[in-house]
């Protein structure tokens, strides 16, 4: 499993590709790098370019209340959530409590305290860290995995910490991406803006995500991204032909990333990128 700087588990999250991401970033001879990621989900690679100072600022921005609590709570509320997480006992009780939380508390529009706990104590507790996995462990906990198995509370502290201090970089938003896109993206200046565009899979995103996207979805935001054309940008996306259809007019690259929601597999997967980005292989990602 990759090593992340973010403290949430997250499927298809991307840290795989932080080096090969802070390449096209020195490819393109971007300067103050502002980087963004419109569907941040655990922001694996944000934190990895932020931590190691690869690039000046980040852009987070997540439409899901839930995702955008916990990284509000970071931000914000840091002692209290460091707090609460020290204090809170890693059982099945506990489970069913924080599952009930969020349950009930999931669709509010704005920052919920409760509900950035809960999502952050079950994306912990889950399998795979998917919020409707179930727990580690199974619900008799039998298993030889136990519930607290991914739960290192000195680990995610240290994150939060370290997290924290570089507030002062890192904006935050819960927009549509094609709102952000509009709204802040259009309005950064181009010499230093880096996008990467990873929204939820074609195939499987309604499975894993709560804001899953249907065809006309996919289709809208790639009207929307094809506004930033004289941006920097990579897309990522599961290899499908529909979504080899939406991006026709852009050349297709496929690589292949190793995942591990269930079990661990070799997946392809397709990049788009901006006309004006220039892109080559690095690291793990071998285009083809």
């Amino acid at each position: 499993m990759p090593v992340t700087k973010s403290i949430l588990r997250y499927p298809g999250g991307k840290t795989q590709l932080s080096k090969f991401v802070c390449n096209l970033i020195s490819l393109n001879k971007i300067t103050l790098p502002i980087y963004c990621e419109p569907f941040s989900g655990g922001s694996g690679v944000s934190m990895e370019l932020l931590l190691t100072n690869k690039v000046d600022t980040v852009i987070l921005n997540d439409l899901d209340p839930s995702i955008y609590s916990i990284w509000y709570a970071i931000l914000h509320d840091t002692e209290r959530l460091i707090d609460s997480i020290q204090s809170i006992p890693i059982t099945m009780d506990q489970w069913y409590l924080q599952k009930e939380i969020y349950t009930n508390l999931q669709n509010r529009s704005e920052y919920n305290f409760k509900l950035a706990l809960a999502t952050l104590f079950l994306n912990r507790t889950n399998r795979g860290g998917i919020i409707t996995g179930g727990p580690i462990g199974g619900y008799n906990q039998n298993s030889k995995y136990a519930l607290n198995c991914r739960f290192n509370k000195t680990n995610i502290i240290k994150k939060i910490n370290d997290i924290a201090k570089q507030r002062h970089r890192i904006c935050l938003y819960m927009l549509d991406a094609k709102e952000l896109i509009h709204k802040v993206l259009l309005t950064t200046p181009p010499n230093q803006l880096f996008t990467f565009f990873d929204p939820p899979y074609y195939h499987q995103g309604q499975a894993l995500y709560k804001n899953g996207f249907k065809h006309n979805d996919h289709v809208n935001l790639a009207q929307a991204i094809r506004l930033m054309n004289h941006y920097k940008w990579i897309t990522t996306y599961d290899e499908c032909p529909e979504i080899q259809s939406i991006y026709t007019d852009y050349h297709l690259y496929t690589y292949k990333l190793r995942y591990s929601i269930n079990q661990f597999r070799n997946a392809n997967e397709y990049i788009f990128a901006s006309p004006t980005t220039k892109i080559t292989s690095h690291d793990k990602v071998r285009l083809i």
